[in-house]
């Protein structure tokens, strides 16, 4: 499990990269519960994970409301399986 944290200003992107950098080869579950939002550098970089390792399972975990909703609007929810929303 990758639990991820944002930096001061809630952009998880740099620390997103630097996990994902040696991850794979496996079931992946990346747990997004402190996260505020994903910014589109964010989004960048799940998406180009997703093409790396298309035969992986790769799960985002807790999302809040609000990344549920950019998650659906970007149409995550058909390339991640996505579990265990936060209230």
């Amino acid at each position: 499990m990758i639990p991820l944290l944002p930096d001061r200003d809630g952009d998880c992107t740099a620390n997103l990269r630097l996990a994902l950098k040696n991850a794979g080869g496996e079931d992946v579950a990346i747990d997004l519960e402190r996260v505020p939002y994903l910014s589109s550098q964010a989004l960048t970089e799940l998406a180009r994970f997703r093409r790396q390792h298309r035969d992986d399972r790769i799960v985002l975990q807790r999302p809040n409301a609000l990344v549920l909703r950019t998650l659906h609007i970007v149409g995550f929810n058909k390339l991640f399986s996505i579990e265990n929303t936060a209230a």
